[in-house]
């Protein structure tokens, strides 16, 4: 599920300060990973590189966990030598995302956490209501800041099908 996330002037220097952040952090642990040999191994690569990462950006450590995972996730996927770009998507979790009611998320960022008011599709809000705890990707599109969430649906049972009548061209053309 997209969130289009409304944030202000300030928000806004502070998510791409966070994007850009992450992408060098990315980059940094995969040197480490290659150097290593660790790349493919999320646990092995994590004991290499958490705390030089920590004391060298001064991030939060589920920040260095969520760029372990993404370099990690990236490799194992077939990827070669990758470079992650300035806008590359930050992953957040259940510990550096939190929502506040219905119109605002928590985000960690390089900074500490902001509250930005975001939009929900109107098809979707019903979905979104029924979400579970889970990861999403914070992205830009054409300076739009978005949450790509991972939704976790609780199963339904004993749902019923849509029962449809039959249509026919001639019905359509009658109703022109």
């Amino acid at each position: 599920m997209k969130l289009k996330l409304l944030a202000d002037a300030r928000q806004r220097e502070l998510l791409a300060h966070t994007m850009k952040i992450f992408s060098e952090i990315c980059n940094f642990i995969s040197d480490i990973g290659i150097q290593t040999n660790t790349i493919r191994n999320k646990i092995k690569l994590q004991k290499h590189c958490y705390y030089v990462v920590r004391e060298k950006y001064g991030v939060p450590a589920q920040m260095v966990v969520r760029a372990v995972g993404k370099v990690v996730e990236t490799y194992k996927s077939g990827a070669k030598k990758t470079f992650f770009g300035e806008t590359s998507a930050v992953v957040y979790d259940k510990r550096t995302l939190a929502f506040k009611m219905i119109e605002r998320v928590s985000l960690t960022t390089i900074e500490g956490r902001i509250e930005i008011p975001f939009l929900v599709t109107g098809y979707r809000k019903g979905i979104y209501e029924r979400r579970q705890p889970g990861q999403a990707d914070l992205i830009v599109q054409n300076n739009d800041y978005y949450l790509l969430l991972v939704i976790d649906l609780p199963e339904v049972e004993n749902i019923s099908p849509i029962e449809f009548t039959e249509i026919n061209s001639y019905d359509l053309e009658e109703k022109q």
